[in-house]
This record gives C-alpha cells, structure tokens and sequence, in this order.
C-alpha cells in the first residue's frame, strides 16, 4: 500500500503552520502535537482496555490452567469469556497499527526531500517559494538545497532537511544533542510504562525482555544518525509529548481504576498475601467447635471414668443404685 497521500497531508500541514510562524521547526513541532492530538483517543481506548485486561486476568488464568491440555478448548472458552464481557484484546494494538505508518511517512517525507510534498501555489506555497525560490521543478530545488541552505530550513542550529552523518565539527553538536535527547526520552518512556505494570499488580517482565526494552532506546539512537533532522524533531517531541500523556493522563485512569476497585495494586496484593497466614494463626490459637482440647491455663478437663461417669468410681455408683431399689420395695 501507498503512503503518498499521507506524504501529501503531512506536507500540506508543514505548510499551513509555516504560513504565520515562517519557521519549518516550529511547524514540525505544531505537526506533531496535530498527530498526537489525533492519536489520543486511540491512545486512551488502548489504556482502558489494558486495565480492563488486568482486572480480569485472575478469570482467564483460571481458564488457561482448567483447560491447559486442550488448547482448542482453551481458546474457545477464552474467547466465549471475552465475548460475554465485551473485552478487545487485541485493542491494545490499534495506536500502533495508526502510530507506525504516520512515524514512517514523517521519515519518508524529510528523507526524500520535504519539497516534494509540499503545495507549491496558493495561499499555502509559501513555504515551498521560501525553500525553492525560483527553482521551476522539485527536482532542480533538490539540487539547489545542496548547495545552499535557506534560512527556512534553519531551526535550532541544524538544517531539518540534514543528518547528522552530513554535519561536520561544532556544527554537528545540535544533532547529537537531539538525537541523546531521542534515547533518553525513549529510555524514560519505557521505565514508566515498568513502573505503571509494578504498580498495578501486574508481573515483571522477563530478564530478556526488560534487557530488549533497555537496548531499543540505544539502537534507535543509532538509526537516528541517518535521519534527517526534521524527522528526529517529530521524534523528540511525540516522545516528550507520550511521557506527558502517561503521566497527567493514563496514569489518572489507572488511579481511578484502583480507587473504584477494578484494579488490585501491588501493595494491595501484598497485603491480602500477608493476611492469610494471620488468620490461620488467629485460627489456630482457638478451639474449634466440638474439638477436645485443653482447658483455660493449661489444664486438661476431667475424663469419664471406664467404671463410672463424672469421675465417680464403679463402687460408689452401684450402692446409690442399690440403696434406691431397696427404698422402692419399701
């Protein structure tokens, strides 16, 4: 499939931005914030359907380990179980189905030149006339950006439309700076998504996994170097902006999950799991009802006698026994 119309859009929205701000880094960052404004309720559908996730796993583990030797019958019940609560589990997956071709048509639309995606006439050309200036053909544009840089593709000391491979000496700083702000960024957003899964009871992941989650910040750092800096901008900001979002937002939804009951924390857990042994000590330390044991201060109450009851010897009970037959015949 096709992203050139999504070229198209993301072009013509670098150029309505730039039309009353007159900077293409500033319209980049204005472009993002659309993006991820746009991504959001996807975003926060995702989030939900993750809590509702958790707050039913007790149920799916029950069935995973009821029919763990029928794998067929596993599936079957589980998805009967997802129908009758109305849970998408796959609805965790659809931002990043949205987020991933978005995130390759920003790459592609700096990598191969923004002037081939940009409105060249009308009230929004003005970005492509500040760029190609007199140049007739995208093409002959392309060739005059190499020689010469015009002040709107400038943006915090780097050239958007430049890596930081292309750089050279001090001027190379800007972009090793954005990029180190990349990896960080991406670092932070993995650390919390960790510590909002520990927090709501969920279990760690594996060591590979947390090794894997640690390394992509690094790897995609490194990726970072062969793109142009435009691209590394939106990067930068959809980070920033994602760190915000899982702090003011999605963590105020799981908060209410756990204040309303849906969601058991990790100390919530905890706490149920220290309980239990309490209450069989607590258990222990009574009596149980009809059960022989020994009495207040240690003493072992009295048993009845093999000869006798209530501790009365056989002598004794048959002359009472005696004594009132004789009265009788009297």
């Amino acid at each position: 499939m096709s992203l050139d119309p999504l070229y198209r859009v993301i072009g013509w929205l670098l150029a309505v931005f730039y039309v009353p701000t007159h900077s293409l880094g500033i319209a980049t960052i204005l472009l993002t914030i659309v993006i991820m404004l746009v991504q959001f309720p996807l975003t926060a559908k995702q989030a939900r359907s993750m809590i509702q996730m958790q707050r039913v796993q007790p149920e799916i583990k029950k069935i995973q380990q009821k029919y763990k030797d029928d794998k067929t019958k596993q599936n079957e019940e589980l998805l009967k179980f997802y129908q009758e609560n109305k849970i998408n589990p796959l609805a965790g997956c659809l931002p990043m189905i949205i987020t991933i071709p978005i995130g390759i048509a920003v790459f592609r639309t700096f990598s191969k030149g923004v002037q081939h995606h940009l409105p060249q006439s009308g009230a929004v050309g003005k970005l492509y006339q500040d760029i190609c200036a007199h140049a007739s053909t995208t093409k002959a544009c392309g060739t005059a950006l190499a020689k010469h840089t015009p002040s709107a593709m400038h943006f915090l000391g780097m050239n958007l439309n430049s890596t930081a491979r292309d750089a050279s000496g001090a001027g190379a700083i800007p972009y090793y700076v954005m990029i180190g702000l990349v990896a960080l960024t991406g670092w932070y957003q993995v650390r919390q998504t960790q510590a909002r899964q520990l927090q709501s009871g969920n279990t760690p992941p594996n060591a590979q996994m947390q090794a894997m989650t640690k390394i992509f910040p690094v790897f995609f750092a490194f990726i970072c170097l062969g793109l142009n800096a435009g691209a590394i901008l939106y990067f930068v900001v959809s980070n920033a902006w994602r760190i915000g979002q899982q702090h003011l937002v999605i963590g105020k939804l799981y908060d209410q999950a756990i204040t309303s009951g849906d969601l058991k924390t990790k100390d919530d857990t905890k706490a149920k799991n220290d309980a239990v042994p309490d209450d069989e000590a607590a258990t222990n330390g009574k009596a149980k009802p009809g059960a022989k044991g020994p009495g207040p201060k240690g003493q072992t109450p009295n048993k009845p006698d093999a000869k006798g009851s209530n501790g009365s010897n056989g002598k004794g009970q048959g002359m009472s026994a005696g004594a009132r037959r004789k009265k009788r015949k009297r």
